[in-house]
Order: C-alpha cells, then structure tokens, then sequence
C-alpha cells in the first residue's frame, strides 16, 4: 500500500509538472508579439510594449521564466490579471464555490437519477423496462450539454415559469436548471455504469448461494450485490466529479452564472493570459488530485487488489 502510494503521487507530480509546461507556454504560443495581441486595437507606442513586457517578465530567458512562474505558483501567487491587475487566485478563489456548488449539485443529479434507473434496469434486466432504460440512456449521452440546457430552459423556465433562466445564486431553485443540465448526461452514463456492475455481481457464486440460502430479496441487493458492485462505480464517481468541475464552463456561460469557468471564457475574450494560465493550472490541479484521491479510495475499498 505504501509503495502505491509513493509511485501514485509520484506520477501525479510528473503529471502536473507536463500541465505546468503547457500553461507557462500559452504566452509563448500566441502568434506574434504577444504583448501585441493583449494590447489589441489600443494606440501602441514602444512604451507600452517595454513597460508590458517588463510585467510579464518576457525579457528574461525561457527557463529562468518558467523556474520564476513555477515558484510563485507553489506559494499561490499565479500573477496578476491584466485587465483587473487584480491577483489571479484571489480572483479565482472567489468563483470557486459557485463553480463547486454546481459541480456537486449536477453530480448528486448524475448519481440519484443515473444509480437508481441502473440498479432497476438491472433487477429487470431484458425486460422491456431495461431495453428502454438503455435508450434513454443513449439518448441522454447524444444530446450536447448546450442543447439540452435550452430544452429544459424553454420547458421549465418559458412553458411552465417555474425556475429562473438566468442563475447567479446557490438556492434550490436558481440550482435546479444548471444542475440538471449538467447532470442528466452523466446520469446517462451513471445509469450504464451501474447497471453493468450490478449484473455483474448479481452473477456471482455468493449471490446464488445467498439466495439459495433463502435470503430476502432486499436483503440480497442490497446488503450483498450493492455494495459489492459500488467499488468500481467509486472511480467512476471520481472521474465525474472531477469533469463535472471542469465541465462547467458551457453551463456558466449559458444561464449567466459567475464560476471559474466563465472567468476562463471572459479572460480568453479579453486576452487576459495570466487569468487563462491560472484558471487552467488549477482545474488541471483539482483534476490530478481527485483522481488520486480516487485511486487511492479504491484500492482501500478493495483490500484483495493486488498492487505490483
């Protein structure tokens, strides 16, 4: 268990190092000058590029660029932002809880609406309740996020006047419609994933002979094939918590909510590098951490994991 956990933290530090070397080269990979392409239309003078460059530190070499952007970024200081010249992690400090209030009320959707359809699609597996289930499913993986936040936009927010269009809030009902958005194609997908892993365990020797032993039903699904076939869909649950927080940027921007990915559009509109550096640096943080947190999680849940 040791051991994986070194190798495991290990390989999430070369992973975060490889997504460090991407951001710092962001500035870099702009065509052109890039203090050019932030000053935009404005009246450039050779003032303004020195005094712009001096800011950004592009006068000094690649590597003693990067060992300076890295050092800062270890202690939290991710620059400040050109157009608010305000510190970019304060900035997205504060519209990370919005973001994570969405994150956690769509997975919530995902795991309520997906667990319970893939549980009973299994109890019935090959009836015609399954085969629609599993349509249904499909369905809800075709359907793009945008598109389906307009359906549920003119449904319940134009048809019926019930919640909002426009949500910039953490109540229930400012919630409701980017959550399920968010959530019901991971429901799809939570549905499918369930689903799978309850057959699974409802094939096992232990469930036959549990049921021979005259075991309820209830008791059988739910202390027994349940539990069992929960382990895999954990690293699952990780994976889409981890999307759901960096997936949210078309969400955002769709119902006006303030969040870290709409600070990450508004940023690249505005050509605001160091924000599109820090906004990714982070995600790509959470990211790396919530896998790890969730691999390390599974192996715990499932002591007979052998790890070489």
């Amino acid at each position: 268990m040791f051991n994986y956990l070194v190798r495991r933290i290990f390989t999430s530090i070369l992973v975060l190092f490889g997504v460090s070397v991407l951001v710092f080269s962001v500035i870099h990979l702009v065509p052109g000058d890039v203090t050019m392409a932030i000053l935009g239309r404005q009246k450039v003078t050779a003032e303004k590029v020195a005094a712009l460059r001096e800011q950004l530190g592009l006068n000094d070499p690649l590597y003693v660029q990067y060992g300076r952007y890295v050092s800062k970024a270890l202690r939290g200081d991710l620059g400040n932002s050109i157009r608010t010249n305000q510190p970019v992690a304060e900035s997205i400090a504060g519209q990370m809880p919005s973001t994570f209030a969405l994150a956690m009320s769509a997975l919530v959707v995902a795991l309520s609406i997906g667990g319970l359809l893939g549980l009973l699609a299994a109890l019935r597996h090959g009836t015609w309740f399954d085969t629609l289930i599993m349509s249904l499913s499909v369905s809800g993986l075709s359907i793009p996020t945008f598109w389906m936040g307009l359906l549920l936009i003119l449904l319940f927010s134009v048809k019926l006047g019930m919640f909002p269009s426009i949500s910039n809030g953490s109540s229930p009902a400012q919630l409701f419609l980017p959550a399920l958005t968010l959530g019901l194609p991971e429901a799809a997908v939570t549905a499918r994933m369930v689903r799978a892993s309850m057959l699974d365990v409802l094939n096992k020797e232990y469930i036959i002979t549990a049921r021979a032993k005259g075991l309820p039903q209830r008791l059988v699904i739910f202390k027994h094939a349940l539990r069992n076939a929960m382990i895999p869909v954990v690293t699952f649950i990780g994976l889409q918590m981890a999307y759901l927080l960096g997936g949210a940027t078309i969400v955002e921007t769709m119902f006006a909510r303030q969040g870290i990915g709409r600070l990450a559009v508004q940023a690249i509109y505005n050509r605001d590098y160091p924000m599109v550096q820090g906004v990714v640096l982070v995600t790509a943080a959470i990211y790396v951490l919530i896998n790890t947190l969730t691999d390390i999680t599974y192996v715990m849940l499932n002591p007979k994991i052998r790890l070489k």
